[in-house]
């Protein structure tokens, strides 16, 4: 189909200029209207996007060879120098399939111009005729390009930017969006300046949500097992000693995660569910009171039973209370005693194991279980134990 001067319009019903029979598509779906630089493809829908080889997008200058899909069909764009018009376009129609192709037939009309361009040159066309010719033209041109942007949907004012923003964040292109309320807020005055700022606000907070994400997966997995101590620990009854830990479990979680889920979306609720456990947990805790010896081996037993063996945990645990001096502090001793001594042949058994991933041939998985085994359980007396699990590690690449 050629394309005059003045555009067409595309889509399913009787008055588009080029009629598509599908029923998916609207009675016009899409308008190609001049514009200074040629012809401009856009959505005939305030806010709906154009699929120009291959990309969702609010408008497109066309050049020779776009692809425009729409629906089940592809629509090519083609220039055709030789008719009449100085930048006359054809439409080039195919379906998805790869079907044949249906042109206009523009080649005979400029077949026939041929004999009346070269009589025109024998003869010659006087100087001023032809200026006035081009004059003539390039009006009537700028009569219809201005006629043709009085329909068109391009943004014409700060509110077309803020919509055609919420259609950039809505196909997920913030940055986009970002930019276009640079242009609305340019101009923008009263209610379209709020709506552009909360607008803004909004894309700015949804940007930082997706750059923190995997830190409040972090934050997510440390209020699981808090949650989970609660579930071992407290549910039969709160014990002082268990609430005492569980209390001082929720302070370390606030003081490294607080101020993330308080701006966070997504950590919000976690946030407001670790409040709200502590504060039922206060008053059994009580924490204005020194720890006792039973406080202190509740709670290095929980560094084995609930956090994957954290011996060094324990023992610094133990340690802090035994460096007070304080009157029980014997029994404390004949635990951090006992602890030490079962944690040596609990870790002689994990290094056997790591020693036969080296004789398997599995170095990265041997490494990876030293590593393991060197954050949670490196106590001082143990040093030459896992300096011979390097050695052998080192032997086995």
């Amino acid at each position: 189909m050629a394309v005059d001067a003045a555009g067409c319009t595309i889509g399913s019903g009787q008055a588009a200029s080029l009629r598509l029979d599908e029923a998916s598509l609207a009675a016009i779906e899409l308008r190609i209207v001049p514009t200074g630089a040629g012809m401009r493809v856009e959505p005939a829908r305030p806010g709906a996007l154009v699929q120009v080889n291959g990309e969702a997008l609010f408008c497109k200058d066309l050049v020779h060879g776009d692809e425009i899909t729409l629906g089940s069909h592809r629509l090519r764009w083609l220039l055709d120098a030789t008719s009449v018009a100085a930048a006359a376009p054809q439409v080039v129609r195919a379906g998805v399939g790869g079907g044949g192709r249906r042109r206009a037939p523009a080649a005979r009309a400029a077949a026939a111009a041929k004999p009346a361009r070269a009589a025109r040159r024998r003869g010659g066309i006087p100087g001023p005729v032809q200026v006035l010719l081009v004059i003539t033209v390039v009006l009537v041109a700028v009569l219809l390009v201005l006629r043709r942007l009085g329909d068109s949907t391009w943004p014409s004012s700060p509110q077309d930017y803020v919509e055609l923003a919420r259609s950039q964040l809505a196909n997920r292109q913030a940055q986009r969006a970002l930019e276009t309320l640079t242009f609305a807020l340019g101009d923008a005055t009263g209610e379209t300046r709020r709506q552009a700022l909360v607008l803004q606000e909004e894309i700015h907070r949804m940007l930082v949500g997706l750059g923190e994400a995997p830190k409040v997966q972090v934050a997510q997995k440390e209020h699981d097992l808090l949650l989970g101590f609660i579930d071992r620990y407290l549910r039969a009854g709160a014990t002082r000693a268990a609430a005492r830990e569980f209390v001082r479990g929720c302070d370390e979680w606030l003081q490294q995660h607080r101020e993330l889920c308080a701006r966070n979306v997504d950590g919000q609720p976690l946030l407001a569910t670790i409040e709200q456990r502590r504060a039922s947990f206060a008053a059994a805790a009580e924490l204005e009171s020194p720890d006792t010896a039973a406080d202190v081996i509740f709670a290095a037993g929980t560094r084995l039973r609930f956090v994957v063996r954290d011996y060094r945990g324990a023992v610094a645990r133990l340690d802090r209370f035994l460096q007070q001096q304080r009157p029980d502090a014997a029994e404390v001793q004949a635990e951090r005693d006992r602890l030490v001594a079962d944690g040596e042949k609990w870790l002689r058994g994990r290094l056997d194991l790591l020693s036969q991933l080296v004789a398997r041939g599995d170095v990265a998985g041997a490494e990876r279980e030293l590593v393991q085994l060197e954050k949670w359980a490196m106590l001082p007396a143990w040093q030459p134990l896992f300096a011979a699990a390097r050695e052998r590690l080192a032997a086995g690449r």
